[in-house]
């Protein structure tokens, strides 16, 4: 392919909020402060974000109220194939880089986007953020799929990176960068005085989506052996992992400060700056958004020793263990000391540039 030493950079992020979204905000800055133009292509519902130096166009009808039902997957995979991609081809000029973030896009949407985005000599660039499903055999096989269409792959941990290998695939790894709002003195005070956690009193957070094989239930068994001074807190948007962790928790007498919904970025940053350790005790994770927020944020973490979490957690566990879960609790508190903060960025653009196949 012949193309220009900085063809326009088109990022595209369909649902308009949360971590992949926040994901590619600042990698978007990135590439502008960097002397790229970039476009953003995501939803019209989009978290209110200020990202100087990107272009936001939100082409995608991407909901964020999810009480439609069974209707609102098929309402936005109609408006997809519908509006979306024909607005994607048309906008993306040839020779553009087409960048797919994968957000549901595991399946057939994705497959689509990545699909059109192969006309008109344009170079598509893809990445998972998790290179499994979670929605079943038919959809892990076209996720499988659509890692084969794009030129190139960027995954966010090297963990991913063998599991591309072993599925025959090359792909460059990126450290995971994400929009991080400072926290005030006020905002963190508000979160310690909603967990009624005065100076005395650690705060252990679980945060982000609660979903079954996120197991926030190891967690809860681990809270049983706390002492008094420990409190466990929840923050995050219930993707049906809630109703079995809250009533375990009320059957074993564990206290839980619980705000169950999604939250803005800037009240989700303030609450793992406000927390004393973050755990993700995952069955299964590529990657962690949550992780990358908490180490910028100086907050130390305890993750289970799966994927790519062991790449950025401060201290890891047998996964499914609570009892080892117990043993890294107790030695990060006890250790207090905080991640380095150091996002390598520069690092992040140079290898986006190199599958972009641009000079950094």
């Amino acid at each position: 392919m012949t193309r220009s030493a900085r063809p326009e950079i088109h990022l595209f992020e369909p649902s308009g909020y949360a971590g992949v979204f926040q994901h590619a905000c600042r990698l978007g800055q990135l590439l502008g402060e960097s002397g790229r133009h970039v476009v953003l292509h995501t939803g019209h519902e989009h978290e209110k974000v200020r990202i100087d130096g990107v272009d936001l166009c939100p082409c995608s009808w991407w909901p964020r109220d999810r009480r439609g039902g069974a209707r609102r997957p098929s309402a936005i995979a109609r408006r997809f194939v519908c509006r979306t991609l024909p607005h994607l081809h048309a906008a993306v000029p040839p020779g553009a880089v087409l960048h797919v973030q994968g957000i549901a896009a595991a399946g057939a949407l994705t497959l689509l986007a990545l699909s059109v985005g192969r006309f008109r000599d344009r170079l598509v660039v893809y990445s998972p953020h998790d290179t499994f499903s979670r929605r079943g055999r038919v959809d892990g096989a076209l996720l499988r799929l659509a890692l084969r269409v794009p030129h190139e792959v960027i995954v966010y941990s090297h963990a991913d990176v063998e599991v591309l290998r072993r599925r025959g695939l090359e792909g460059h790894c990126s450290p995971l960068v994400q929009l991080v709002p400072a926290a005030s003195d006020d905002e963190r005070l508000a979160w310690r005085n909603e967990w009624r956690a005065g100076t005395d009193v650690s705060v252990v957070l679980f945060a982000g989506c609660i979903r079954p094989e996120k197991r926030l239930d190891v967690l809860v068994e681990s809270a049983r052996q706390w002492p008094a001074n420990r409190r466990l807190a929840v923050v995050g948007e219930d993707r049906g992992g809630w109703a079995h962790c809250a009533e375990l928790a009320h059957a074993h007498g564990v206290d839980v400060v619980a705000r169950v919904g999604f939250l803005e970025l800037g009240e989700f940053a303030a609450a793992i700056s406000a927390a004393d350790l973050v755990v993700l005790p995952y069955d299964k994770a590529s990657q962690s958004g949550v992780l990358a927020v908490a180490r910028q944020l100086r907050t130390p973490t305890v993750a289970a020793n799966v994927g790519g979490l062991r790449e950025l957690a401060s201290r890891t566990f047998r996964a499914g263990d609570p009892h080892d879960l117990n043993r890294a609790i107790d030695a990060q508190l006890a250790c207090a000391v905080a991640p380095d903060p150091t996002l390598d960025e520069d690092l992040a653009v140079t290898m986006h540039l190199l599958a972009y196949g641009q000079p950094a």
